[in-house]
């Protein structure tokens, strides 16, 4: 009986409920799981810098891992989107009560340039180093502080 229930509560994998959205009774359960369960999957997005900016996309910001390749012509600058496209983005079922953050990595690969981490307006906050030196990876968490808030703390780098 046991080795039956262990199988029954076993997760091959990640998943995503097509048109599934937990109402907030089901967020602490397995609903609430697979409805953010692609947020934590280590998604890697490869950016070709360019000029002395790249902009990400909403999309491109929730990723786990940003892979930043040569292409900057001097320091540049990682603008991250408005608050409220990457919150749209991170999906309806996302905690904004302050208890649900991730983790994003920014690897400068070789660019040859430092890249600075920048809010895309007044409504995120990047505490501690900005900075991402050419073949280093910094890594942040990402926390949804409230409805219309985000901090990116920095929790360190390491060289490549």
């Amino acid at each position: 009986m046991g080795r039956l229930l262990r199988r029954f509560l076993t997760l091959p994998a990640l998943w995503r409920v097509p048109g599934l959205v937990a109402d907030n009774a089901a967020d602490f359960g397995l609903l609430g799981l697979a409805n953010n369960a692609d947020l934590w999957c280590n998604h890697i997005e490869q950016i070709t810098t360019a000029g002395t900016n790249s902009t990400l996309t909403a999309a491109q910001s929730r990723r786990s891992i940003i892979y930043l390749n040569s292409g900057a012509s001097g320091g540049f600058t990682i603008t991250l989107p408005a608050t409220s496209a990457i919150l749209s983005a991170f999906g309806g079922t996302v905690f904004t009560d302050g208890t649900f953050a991730k983790p994003l990595w920014i690897v400068n690969n070789n660019v040859g340039q430092t890249g600075t981490l920048t809010a895309g307006d007044a409504s995120t906050t990047i505490t501690g180093t900005a900075t991402i030196a050419t073949n280093t990876c910094r890594m942040f968490v990402v926390q949804v502080a409230t409805a219309s808030t985000l901090t990116y703390f920095n929790c360190g780098s390491m060289s490549l």
